[in-house]
């Protein structure tokens, strides 16, 4: 672009910043996404411009001008910034954090075969299978809920990933989960702390890092086991399982006996399987986390879905997949419990390969470009009170809804949209549907017998979920038992794990 465009373009609106450093001090590390949403109202923009020590940072807080920037110039906002923090910690060749270029195009075509849409039924068996033995788990242990449904993510993320059990709420998987979704989580934003700014902080002496270099340094554990224990594992089984590793390793292994070059490295292999295991179970457990705290907050929700499943399906059996065309509310509880919270509610940034412009405004090559989830899914000019919890607001307005949209960003945009985003959503639609139609999800209450109401606050960092909160989860009736339990000697056959 020509010095005179650039004159006649501004930049897109933003605060002023500061000498040298730019908005480095202005930009808080907690909670940016809240920042971002103000100014926007603020400014009367949904499209900011900040500098950080000279690099462009442009944030895109609505879901028009990220589906024009992000998706219909998808070519140009394919790439993304250079992760130095992540790299400390020990991610290598996963999709979500590959640089724009051939490795990025070979683990996204691996990963979109095995979860386009028309492909995801073949994982309807594991999922109704999982949420059987959750339903069992939460039966026998219902103060260790989060764990279970820690479990139940696990196992999906592992099983389609793997092909590996999770057999117990005990077993080490679900330590190796935990702590990679704590490290990911609480190791500052992508492309955000000084270390992304300046890569020869790494090499300083320990007592010279900051807090995100001392985090990522004492957590490289946490990613190192998620990158190399399941598929150690795996190695290491003598039964070949189906799962997306092993089809990777035949591929891999016929082209070594074939005397070819293999297309896919240890390396790939092992980034591919990381990418379903971080992403799939971190995001699952928060999502289903959400869900059970606005069941907790809205027990008129709860009520309502539990009569249409009642009419549906009836109290002698499980929701299965075959249902969900006729739940149309429990897909909207879903979609509900993914627009109230967004796990990742700012996303990782994308980064521009050439200059652009949008509209009146100039985003110079190399700009990082975030999508703001929790603005969009929050945007007051498309959802009324959107701080509520109502799926009733995607009803249509002849059946007396809102008729509001489905949320829009909180699986990403563009060429860097998440490829498991359908199957995410059906493998929380199944725990939604067999959770109410056999469970209570209620208020704890206190030694005076005095209901609990739980505080709203969410976790800080790439991903966010609610704080622990207490609530009370049990049968239905004894019905409700009955049906779990048939279930349960339904798949027995199967192989279903003791707890």
């Amino acid at each position: 672009m020509t010095a005179v465009a650039q004159l006649i373009l501004g930049s897109p609106l933003g605060p002023p910043g500061e000498p040298i450093i730019g908005h480095l001090r202005i930009i808080p590390t907690d909670n940016p996404e809240y920042f971002y949403m103000r100014l926007a109202k603020e400014y009367g923009s949904d499209i900011l411009s900040f500098n950080v020590l000279g690099q462009s940072v442009i944030v895109l807080n609505s879901v028009r001008a990220a589906t024009d920037i992000l998706d219909k110039r998808g070519a140009n906002y394919c790439d993304r910034p250079r992760f130095v923090l992540f790299e400390v910690m020990g991610w290598h060749k996963t999709l979500t954090f590959l640089r724009w270029g051939p490795s990025f195009k070979m683990h996204r075509r691996i990963l979109q075969k095995s979860f386009q849409k028309s492909n995801i039924g073949r994982y309807r068996g594991l999922q109704e299978r999982e949420a059987i033995i959750l339903l069992r788990g939460i039966n026998d242990k219902p103060t260790e809920w989060e764990t279970i449904l820690r479990r139940f993510a696990t196992a999906i993320a592992l099983g389609v990933g793997f092909g590996i059990k999770v057999e117990t709420d005990t077993d080490p998987f679900i330590r190796v989960a935990a702590d990679a979704a704590y490290a990911l989580g609480h190791g500052g934003a992508p492309a955000g702390t000084p270390v992304d700014f300046f890569p020869l902080f790494r090499f300083l002496p320990s007592f010279l890092h900051d807090r995100s270099l001392k985090f990522a340094n004492q957590w490289r554990f946490a990613i190192v086991n998620l990158r190399n224990k399941p598929y150690e594992t795996i190695m290491a089984s003598r039964t070949r399982v189906q799962s997306l590793v092993q089809e990777m390793l035949d591929q891999r292994q016929n082209q070594v006996e074939q005397g070819q070059a293999p297309d896919i490295s240890e390396e790939d292999i092992k980034g591919a399987g990381a990418a379903v295991f971080a992403a799939g179970q971190d995001t699952t457990w928060s999502t289903l986390v959400v869900f059970i705290l606005n069941m907790v907050l809205h027990p008129e929700v709860q009520s309502k879905a539990q009569r249409l499943l009642d009419q549906v399906t009836g109290r002698d059996r499980l929701p299965t997949f075959d249902d969900r065309p006729h739940l149309q509310y429990i897909d909207f509880i879903v979609q509900e419990t993914f627009r109230w919270c967004p796990v990742s509610p700012l996303g990782v940034p994308h980064r521009s390969l050439k200059d652009d412009f949008y509209g009146d405004y100039f985003i110079p090559a190399g700009s990082f470009v975030y999508a703001n989830a929790r603005a969009m899914t929050h945007d007051e000019t498309v959802y009324k009170n959107p701080d509520d919890f109502d799926p009733d607001r995607y009803s249509p307005l002849e059946e007396g809804g809102r008729g509001e949209p489905l949320p829009i960003g909180q699986f990403g945009f563009g060429r860097r949209i998440c490829v498991g985003k359908h199957f995410a959503e059906a493998t929380v639609w199944i725990v939604v549907a067999v959770m109410l139609s056999t469970m209570n999800i209620e208020r704890e209450k206190d030694a005076n017998g005095t209901e609990i109401m739980p505080v709203v606050e969410l976790t800080n960092g790439l991903t966010s979920h609610p704080k622990s909160f207490p609530c009370l989860i049990r049968p239905r009736d004894e019905k409700s038992v009955a049906v779990v339990r048939d279930a349960l000697l339904c798949i027995a056959g199967r192989d279903i794990p003791t707890t």
